[in-house]
């Protein structure tokens, strides 16, 4: 495939996953690591890896993998600063406007019961608020499906408990 190919082929991935890539960015963005800068980080390392994607998995399935594991990555860092890639090497992806109120609101209040959460729990949470069965989050995660739903049960608990204060 050449570069022309890959790239739209790219932009087109990322359309289709950009719901997934907002959230997760969102949950892992921090005072220290910034949701534009671990965005940036994200569609890097989606970039980097897209070529290599071999589809033994489903490609959201993929696409989930990889921003946990980017978030989780530059959160250890705990650095603003950006990997070393030409932004010139990567296409323009034109991305639904960001400073959407409603789909902000509802995030941001999410985020106030998940921002506690350490980064295992915020991401079995984020793709079980995403809709995905007990099977394909273990299989994201690389744990056990009776593990999700034990964690899953105690984050649920812990949120109920909170209301219950309130």
């Amino acid at each position: 495939m050449n570069n022309s190919d890959y790239n739209q082929s790219f932009i087109a991935m990322v359309g289709r996953h950009e719901k997934i890539i907002f959230s997760v960015c969102f949950f892992y963005a921090t005072n220290e690591v910034s949701f534009d800068d671990i965005r940036q980080e994200v569609l890097i390392s989606l970039y980097k890896g897209y070529r290599n994607f071999r589809q033994e998995s489903s490609e959201s399935t993929w696409v989930y993998k990889v921003c946990i594991n980017t978030c989780l990555f530059s959160l250890r860092k705990l650095t603003p600063k950006v990997k070393t890639i030409s932004l010139d090497e990567i296409p323009l992806v034109q991305l639904q406007d960001e400073n959407d109120n409603e789909t902000k609101e509802k995030l941001e209040w999410i985020y106030s019961l998940i921002a506690q959460l350490n980064p295992m729990d915020k991401a079995l949470i984020i793709m079980w608020l995403d809709e995905l069965s007990y099977e394909e989050i273990a299989f994201n995660m690389g744990i056990h499906r009776n593990t999700v739903a034990s964690r899953l049960y105690r984050i649920k608990e812990k949120f109920s408990l909170r209301k219950e204060e309130v």
